[in-house]
């Protein structure tokens, strides 16, 4: 009985001690904001108002395409109250990695991008201008 005990006692202790003890590092979390189209959002000092959709080719669900299309919008970025600039976003499947890296707005504090635009189109029906909107992530 206190061989069984013995073992019982080392293989608990082994499995203890097998725990992986490696710290990983956690980034901040991702804020996510809906920008509809002609309204304004303010993050800290910084405003973004989604201003216009330039185009959107994007190919429409239940269409095959050869291309699969972009959509583009303008969204004006003010600082203080004063506009600073006017961000051309280019949403397509090759300007991912690009729109995740700040594309609407970098600073030392503050990084915005432009992450998707919706509604996404479907076949036979038209998008009116007023219900497009963008979502911007937004990381301090």
């Amino acid at each position: 009985m206190k061989k069984l005990l013995l073992i019982f006692a080392v293989l608990i202790i082994n499995s203890v001690f097998a725990q992986d003890s490696t710290s990983v590092k956690v980034d901040a979390p991702k804020i996510v904001s809906k920008l509809m189209y002609g309204s304004t959002i303010k993050v800290e000092n910084i405003e973004f108002k989604f201003v216009a959709v330039e185009s959107d080719s994007r190919c429409p669900k239940g269409v095959q395409c050869v291309w699969a299309g972009e959509a583009i919008v303008l969204v004006d970025v003010f600082e203080n109250g004063k506009k600073i600039e006017q961000k051309r976003l280019v949403f397509s499947p090759s300007s991912q990695l690009q729109n995740a890296l700040g594309n609407l707005f970098s600073s030392e504090k503050l990084k915005v991008s432009g992450l998707n635009i919706a509604p996404y189109p479907e076949h036979g029906t038209k998008i009116k201008a007023e219900d497009y909107y963008v979502q911007l992530s937004v990381k301090n």
